[in-house]
């Protein structure tokens, strides 16, 4: 199990909140737990909160796409939010800042779905 994860409900959206670094060493067991963590969701809503996210590599960054592609898959909807500014500048360089619905705040996302 990830202990870089904490996950909690909003009423229907599953909110994780990815804490300290995703890179090659965390990217697989963090990928793990969130595809669980995505899994159980019933309504297939999950914001990633990037608060609290010191670091991404691109290892990391397959993390959320891989999260994306199962929710997509399943009809569902994933939304990044809260980006520190070096995850956002990550996010930026590789272009996945458009691809994937990234907002500034949590409630602004979670207004979003």
């Amino acid at each position: 199990m990830a202990d870089n994860i904490e996950s909690r409900l909003e009423g229907d959206i599953m909110v994780c909140a990815i804490i300290g670094r995703l890179d090659a060493v965390s990217a697989e067991n963090t990928s793990a737990e969130l595809l669980s963590l995505i899994a159980s969701c019933e309504s297939a809503k999950v914001l990633l909160d990037l608060s609290k996210l010191e670091y991404v590599s691109s290892l990391g960054l397959r993390v959320f796409v891989q999260a994306a592609k199962q929710l997509n898959g399943s009809g569902g909807t994933l939304k990044l939010c809260s980006a520190t500014p070096p995850v956002q500048k990550v996010l930026e360089i590789s272009a996945l800042d458009s691809l994937l619905d990234l907002r500034d705040t949590v409630a602004d996302a979670l207004g979003a779905f």
